[in-house]
């Protein structure tokens, strides 16, 4: 993938945006204009779930491309790995493995996100020829990981192996990297659509090192029928939804939020939503801020869930997840309280791009 979240925004879109401005000013000595302000807030909702299901599906082509290059390379007559060397470089603690990967004249291992990779192994101490193979795999692969990052550098990029061998980039420490636990038992690896062989999703959780609210997106690597393992990408939430939400409120003078398909608050642009989100989440340690009701919390019956604090938003939430769960149209439309609500899915996640506009001007 080489467009950045900044950038995203297509060209044309920048049209519609002064098409909406210039109608929306016009409605005011038009009743007529009502029509076609509809007609252009609901292209702008869709334009902005669209792009980010842009950027959802290029990210998944990516990782794609990054399983199969690691495909093509694990071929079963790969030569043995020559073993000293990486016993020579490798450091233990508890059951994980981390060996060097930067250059030796340094005296000390690079910090957090240095521009080098980090390789891993989950069977403690003991390598078996597998893994050695395997780490040898992926010094031949770090270049194109590292390619991969740097053409969009808001994820991490990482493949695990079925033998519990992980290569990351950039660098995560081995006193951070123990974290994983077992690395075939994570969220992230069970995510990959092992059935159709194809990109599968996380749901949005909130990063352990602080990066905010995040997905990944998991690719099953197979050779014929053998799962060799599982590439992933992690992606930013907040990058990606304020380059795109701001748009629609630039040009609507509305707020907008960004939920799953059960109201999980992913982003908004009222700043004191936006607070609330990074707060409660970063309390909790999990995602677990929901736009809605009490009531609706309660029917979602998920342990943790909590309300927003917005009751006003949360009420109209509610509602419009009520009646987008009845409508199978890519737009839903609800008037509440004299405010229009549209939402717009995202075809890869589901999730609504949710636009509280200002009712339109009388005459």
């Amino acid at each position: 993938m080489t467009m950045r979240y900044i950038g995203f925004w297509c060209p044309w879109s920048v049209a519609v945006v002064l098409a909406f401005s210039v109608t929306r000013a016009s409605a005011a000595a038009d009743d007529g204009c009502a029509d076609s302000i509809a007609v252009l807030e609901n292209t702008l909702v869709r334009l902005a779930a669209d792009r980010i299901d842009g950027v959802l599906g290029a990210v998944a082509d990516s990782t794609k491309a990054l399983g199969d290059a690691y495909a093509r390379l694990a071929t079963d007559d790969q030569v043995p790995a020559d073993r000293e060397p990486w016993l020579a470089r490798h450091t233990t603690q508890g059951s994980t493995t981390g060996f060097r990967t930067w250059p030796a004249e340094l005296s000390s291992p690079p910090a957090f996100q240095a521009p080098y990779p980090g390789f891993y192994s989950y069977q403690g101490g003991a390598l078996s020829d597998a893994v050695l193979r395997q780490l040898d795999l992926f010094e031949q692969l770090a270049p194109t990981f590292r390619s991969a990052y740097e053409s969009s550098p808001f994820s991490w990029v990482y493949l695990t192996t079925a033998d519990e061998a992980m290569m990351i980039y950039p660098y995560l420490p081995l006193d951070q990297a123990v974290n994983n636990g077992i690395p075939t038992e994570n969220g992230y690896y069970k995510a990959a659509n092992f059935g159709e062989r194809a990109a599968g999703w996380t749901p949005p959780y909130v990063d352990l090192v602080g990066a905010g609210m995040m997905i990944t997106a998991s690719y099953p690597v197979y050779s014929g029928d053998r799962l060799l393992g599982v590439s992933s990408r992690d992606i930013t939430l907040k990058q990606l939804a304020r380059s795109v939400l701001s748009h629609l409120t630039d040009a609507t003078g509305s707020s907008a939020v960004l939920i799953d398909s059960e109201g999980l608050a992913i982003d908004a642009t009222d700043p004191a939503l936006a607070a609330e989100i990074d707060r409660v989440n970063s309390e909790a340690g999990a995602a677990v801020l929901y736009v809605r009701t009490e009531d609706g919390i309660k029917r979602l019956g998920k342990n943790g869930a909590v309300a927003s604090q917005s009751a006003e938003v949360g009420s109209a939430v509610e509602r419009l997840l009520q009646q987008a769960e009845r409508s199978s149209d890519p737009t839903v439309r609800l008037d509440v309280n004299g405010r229009h609500l549209l939402a717009a899915r995202i075809e890869r996640t589901g999730w609504l791009v949710v636009l509280m506009a200002p009712a339109t001007p009388g005459p």
